[in-house]
């Protein structure tokens, strides 16, 4: 007797650790791993969710400017696109999808964090698309680095109408990283403080000698 239900046990215990492990197996990742597309493809599906209207980056950003402002090391860079609006001084809309080599991701984050800190610092003293701006968006998934500052613009002087506009527009490019990612990947850009004896943004000697370029191409 006691032999059977030790056998009864027994298979009850695997047929529990059968469902568990296709439970286990059908849960879906974090994160897509066989994502294929370019960095063109992706931009064009930002581009689309925005609306051809509302799109403003219509212009390409030169290499020289990636590097000197944005400080990317584009040898580590297999592919990009990078565009911002013709009137970049007045309008701050930028998108720049890279796919970069093993092991540069983190470092690509933190150059396009020391761009952003610029564009923020100079809205910051020439108030416009402000909201914009500070929802920028800086997304990392795998050789995917991704830098967003796009959407509709405001016009109008409440910043609360503004700020919603802004949260509204980014939620359309949340939904394009969830359809190619698999999910809404973190948001790794880096606000500075806003104290003009603290930025909590650190230059570069680099950048630090090349502070004459011009915060915003155009």
């Amino acid at each position: 007797m006691k032999k059977v239900l030790a056998l009864i046990l027994a298979a009850v215990l695997v047929l529990s650790f059968a469902a568990c492990t296709k439970n286990s197996d059908n849960k879906p990742s974090n994160n897509k791993t066989d994502v294929t597309l370019t960095p063109e493809e992706i931009e064009k599906k930002i581009a689309d969710a925005v609306g051809k209207d509302n799109y403003l980056c219509d212009t390409d950003i030169d290499k020289d400017m990636l590097k000197n402002v944005y400080q990317l090391d584009l040898s580590q860079v297999e592919s990009y696109v990078a565009k911002q609006n013709s009137i970049a001084s007045v309008n701050p809309d930028t998108v720049i999808v890279l796919k970069v080599k093993d092991g540069y991701a983190d470092s690509a984050v933190k150059a396009l964090n020391e761009g952003f800190g610029q564009i923020v610092d100079y809205i910051r003293q020439y108030p416009f698309g402000t909201a914009k701006v500070l929802g920028g968006k800086i997304y990392k998934v795998g050789n995917y680095v991704i830098y967003i500052i796009a959407g509709k613009s405001y016009e109008g002087e409440n910043s609360e109408e503004e700020s919603k506009l802004a949260a509204s527009e980014y939620e359309k490019i949340e939904a394009v990283m969830k359809d190619i990612f698999g999910n809404v990947p973190e948001n790794l850009a880096v606000v500075p403080k806003d104290d003009e004896n603290e930025k909590g943004f650190d230059f570069s000697d680099d950048s630090k000698e090349n502070s004459d370029t011009p915060l915003l191409g155009g």
